[in-house]
């Protein structure tokens, strides 16, 4: 897909964004793809500051320039105790059982939990249509953060362990 391209869809996504409560802007730098780094409203009964950045990976796929990768990356938060990580570790393999999009992870050297998510972008279609199917997949990542981020701040700086933060119904039970 041609960087022009990504750079018009990131751009019209991030206006949409800001008529849609996010506070979201496009950045640029030399020789770096484009960003999309938006903050939606607070999210959870624990009202977490969730960061969302967007971007198209630079990479050929099948279909040459009518096809994109984009990736969301989500950080639900940061700065969780060293002391939970373990139990951080397990709640993000356990949600990853449950969760529709998206995969959970945690980075260790930030105490960083995030939601990552990949979706291959047809740009072959009009622009409406390709910011409809962004749009889509932004509410499924809000979603998917919104189920999970109460349980996960919990286990993350209360050190709940998994078992109880799913018998306090913080996450789904199997």
């Amino acid at each position: 897909m041609k960087v022009e391209k990504q750079e018009q869809i990131l751009k019209c996504m991030s206006e949409v964004l800001n008529q849609n409560g996010f506070k979201a802007e496009t950045m640029k730098a030399e020789n770096v793809p484009m960003i999309l780094h938006a903050e939606p409203p607070k999210q959870g009964k624990a009202q977490m500051d969730v960061t969302v950045e967007c971007c198209f990976i630079p990479m050929p796929l099948p279909g040459g320039e009518d096809n994109g990768m984009l990736q969301f990356f989500v950080t639900l938060f940061q700065n969780a105790p060293k002391e939970n990580f373990g139990h951080l570790r397990a709640a993000c393999a356990y949600c990853n059982n449950f969760s529709a999009i998206g995969y959970f992870g945690l980075f260790d050297h930030a105490g960083q939990v995030f939601l990552k998510h990949n979706t291959l972008i047809d740009c072959s279609k009009d622009l409406q249509s390709i910011v409809t199917f962004f749009a889509d997949n932004m509410s499924m990542v809000m979603s998917t953060v919104n189920r999970f981020i109460d349980g996960m701040a919990s286990v993350g700086f209360s050190g709940v362990t998994l078992d109880a933060a799913v018998e306090q119904e913080l996450f789904p039970k199997l």
